[in-house]
């Protein structure tokens, strides 16, 4: 070799070893920073119990959409998609007039939440500035809730109140997995900031029994985390559009970026999706199968979940020239809908039990 790639080989390893080192100093100050600013005791935590459960099907990965707190201004935008509230651990009085409190609040059992008080009153235009881009601290979801200087519980800022403390509230399990120390020291920065700003004083829960708690409710949600699916295979491709076309012919509705099976409350049952080649137009893309899923902690109960799904996606098949296929490939045999369904009402019982009623606002955000 010449010298000149000697040289070159030389100063590459160099680069490397300090990005190495680089990454290692980063984790260090991360972890030194959690240890200086948090409380490492071991208080006791409730925990979250679950017998041992499988699935009925194979579990598939498959991001669902949310929706994040928004600004006042904001709400009339967002209230289409807006997820109904849950039962939460300390609810308010339903809100319908400005003197009232708002009816959602913290969720105990599947956040934990820093506090902020302020050292005086702070607009809400001033702090939703800060609020509305920190809407995640790695892969869990952020809310905020604040208190008016009158003493009104706020789940939404409004531009014309002064508020007096804030509540951060981090979710502590997803389907990206529990709620870890790097991701809570994410949101212990965020948090930082904005007492930094406004001048409040900060409190945090007892980190390590809050990522125990964590760590448990991650565990109950695999072990109910259950996604079910149907495959209408097409015996050629088919444009896009005529299949979404006959989708909607047959009852299917737009929902999200995409098309649903609705109960009659307007959610969803199951949803559609497409495979195949995509084309910038979708009248000339092409498509070999049609997917159904249920996604059961995210559906609403009902006594015969796959018998219904099997049943569309039967009419389906008709109506495209397709085969019904399972999730392994085979032809689906008449009568195994019962049997599954059996086992999903199983899972149901089991989510109510565990607080995280399949469809609920609650279940949607951990089931996410």
């Amino acid at each position: 070799m010449s010298n000149l790639q000697l040289a070159l080989i030389a100063i590459g390893i160099v680069l490397i070893l300090l990005v190495l080192l680089f990454n290692w100093w980063q984790d260090q100050r991360v972890r030194r920073q959690m240890h200086e600013q948090f409380s490492m005791g071991d208080e006791h935590e409730n925990d979250v119990l679950l017998k041992d459960r499988k699935p009925v099907a194979p579990v598939q990965k498959a991001p669902a959409d949310r929706q994040d707190p928004v600004f006042a201004s904001d709400q009339q935008e967002a209230a289409s998609t807006a997820p109904v509230a849950a039962p939460m651990a300390a609810a308010m009085p339903t809100q319908d007039m400005d003197g009232q409190h708002d009816e959602e609040a913290v969720d105990e059992m599947t956040e934990g939440v820093i506090e902020l008080h302020f050292a005086a009153p702070v607009g809400g235009a001033d702090l939703h500035r800060y609020t509305r881009s920190a809407l995640y601290a790695g892969s869990k979801p952020l809310r905020f809730f604040a208190e008016t200087d009158d003493g009104l519980h706020r789940a939404d800022l409004r531009a014309d109140e002064n508020y007096v403390s804030l509540q951060m509230a981090v979710l502590l399990a997803n389907r990206a997995g529990a709620l870890g120390e790097i991701e809570w020291s994410q949101a212990w920065a965020k948090a930082d900031e904005i007492a930094h700003e406004f001048d409040a004083s900060v409190e945090s829960p007892d980190v390590p029994a809050l990522l125990r708690r964590a760590g448990k409710l991650d565990q109950v949600c695999a072990n109910l985390d259950t996604q079910v699916g149907l495959t209408v295979q097409l015996a050629q491709p088919h444009p896009v559009r005529s299949v979404i076309d006959v989708a909607r012919a047959k009852g299917f509705t737009e929902y999200r970026n995409g098309l649903a099976w609705m109960n009659h409350d307007g959610l969803p049952r199951f949803v559609l999706l497409l495979a195949g080649e995509h084309a910038d137009d979708p009248a000339n893309a092409g498509v070999n199968r049609v997917d159904l899923l249920l996604d059961v902690p995210c559906s609403p109960p009902d006594d015969t979940p796959f018998a219904r799904m099997m049943a569309v996606a039967r009419d389906l098949a008709l109506s495209l020239d397709g085969q019904l296929i399972d999730d392994s490939g085979r032809p689906v045999m008449e009568g195994s809908e019962h049997a599954i369904d059996e086992q999903i009402r199983g899972i149901y019982e089991e989510l109510e039990q565990q607080g995280l009623q399949a469809g609920s606002s609650r279940a949607l955000r951990v089931f996410s």
